[in-house]
């Protein structure tokens, strides 16, 4: 039902205007989605210190310790390569990924595919040989409808000329929402949730890993071992948020 009022309200936007679902403000020119310009070009890209391994946004560079690692990184916590947010999840940024997300305004997607991509960008490693979305278990992308990340990650490979690969990674267990776990709770919900159905399209490249919203990074690390077990030559994550652990609502 959710779905439906959601296409519903979409529609009735493209055709009626009224205002914007961000800020409330009216909206003059006809578009697929209400949000207003304003909103759509306000999101920022993280300017400040973050790890040069997992792009953790930091305080400042005593967090460091003298080295260009964060503490995790140092204890060597993930296994991709590299990983890059657009901006911090919070604000503006924040209710479009919401909007996009539980309200279902699909068409959002392409501008803040556009906001990964400058994300994807800071990434020290470059060209791509395949886009991977961090994908969703069968039941939860059937209630909800679609699965965020392959969209955004079809932005992503269109604008960066990259092979995508919507299907080469699979949740095999519907693991319980991450929301008030842990860092190591998150880690052991996730442990072995996904899988490489061809391991022979994975073996040897060089994988781009997108998804919305990186917290402590537990679902992309375990996505990230699939492929490395499938023969990935490496895996980079890119997401539009980083969210602290706090405000942590979507891994």
């Amino acid at each position: 039902m959710r779905l439906g009022r959601s296409a519903c309200d979409s529609l009735f936007s493209l055709f009626f205007p009224a205002e914007c679902r961000i800020c409330r403000k009216p909206i003059e020119p006809i578009t697929p989605v209400p949000v207003c310009p304003d909103c759509l070009q306000a999101p920022q890209p993280y300017r400040g210190v973050e790890c040069v391994r997992c792009g953790l946004f930091l305080q400042g560079p005593a967090a460091l310790h003298g080295t260009l690692d964060c503490g995790l990184c140092r204890r060597g916590t993930f296994v991709f390569e590299q990983a890059r947010s657009f901006a911090p999840y919070e604000g503006i940024l924040q209710a479009l990924i919401q909007r996009l997300k539980y309200d279902g305004y699909r068409p959002l997607a392409k501008p803040l595919g556009r906001f990964l991509a400058e994300a994807v960008r800071r990434l020290d490693a470059q060209p791509f040989d395949l886009t991977v979305p961090v994908p969703l278990h069968r039941r939860r992308q059937r209630q909800r409808g679609f699965n965020q990340a392959a969209l955004l990650a079809a932005q992503v490979a269109q604008l960066l000329g990259t092979p995508p690969g919507n299907k080469d990674c699979v949740r095999v267990r519907d693991t319980p929402p991450q929301t008030g776990l842990r860092a190591a709770a998150r880690r052991k919900n996730v442990a072995g949730a996904f899988h490489v159905p061809e391991p022979q399209r994975i073996e040897g490249r060089r994988v781009l890993l997108i998804d919305d919203v990186l917290t402590t990074g537990a679902t992309a690390n375990s996505c990230a071992q699939a492929l490395l077990d499938a023969g990935a030559q490496g895996v980079w994550v890119a997401t539009l948020a980083r969210a602290h652990v706090a405000k942590a609502d979507v891994l």
